[in-house]
């Protein structure tokens, strides 16, 4: 299959990076993220532009996403939550709980979409919250452009790199990057307990 996703991409150049993209979303398995760093290698010799290989990767990933995303903003807040009443259980998700998060995934749960862009797997999964919570279709498409842009842009950026001359440095540079995607993520998530704690605090002594 890799071979296949490969001759797509020499023979489409950035539509068929665009498409390629959108596969890996509605097919998790499918390997295509890996002709990102051979598309920086290219980039290398002129064949591809760093910044459009970056942008049609994005604009592909949040595409496919989409496809995650719209039957979960159909199925909608309420049997969502009645799903997590029934088995939130095995997410650690208290019913009690449940208004409350899903409140919280409608207002705010677009940059936990861009943050999980990286890791495989959990960047499909989070598009079913975020439809079912109601996080507002431009809102999702931003932050999972966003997202998946920049990671493909570390990709290509590392094939570019072995390509240069540089390897030493593209051996740094996925590694940098999940490492900076996990602070942020590890912070942003210090400061929601650190906000929740306070709530509660505020309303027990109301």
């Amino acid at each position: 299959m890799t071979e296949w996703i490969i001759a797509t991409v020499q023979q489409l150049g950035y539509v068929g990076i665009f498409l390629m993209l959108i596969l890996a979303r509605v097919l998790p398995p499918v390997p295509a993220e890996t002709v990102i760093p051979l598309a920086g290698m290219g980039a290398a010799n002129g064949d591809f532009n760093l910044l459009l290989v970056a942008l049609a990767g994005g604009l592909g990933s949040a595409v496919g996403e989409m496809v995650w995303y719209l039957p979960a903003h159909l199925l909608g807040r309420e049997r969502f939550e009645a799903f997590l009443r029934r088995y939130g259980h095995w997410l650690t998700v208290r019913p009690e709980q449940v208004h409350q998060a899903t409140e919280w995934f409608a207002r705010r749960g677009g940059i936990a979409v861009m943050l999980c862009q990286p890791l495989p797997g959990l960047r499909t999964l989070i598009s079913i919250p975020a439809g079912a919570c109601g996080l507002r279709l431009p809102v999702f498409l931003a932050y999972s452009a966003t997202g998946s842009t920049l990671w493909v842009l570390v990709l290509a950026t590392t094939g570019y790199l072995v390509r240069t001359g540089f390897p030493e440095l593209a051996n740094y540079m996925v590694p940098g990057a999940l490492l900076l995607f996990a602070t942020l993520l590890f912070l942003y998530v210090i400061r929601l307990v650190r906000h929740r704690r306070s709530t509660r605090l505020s309303r027990s002594e109301s």
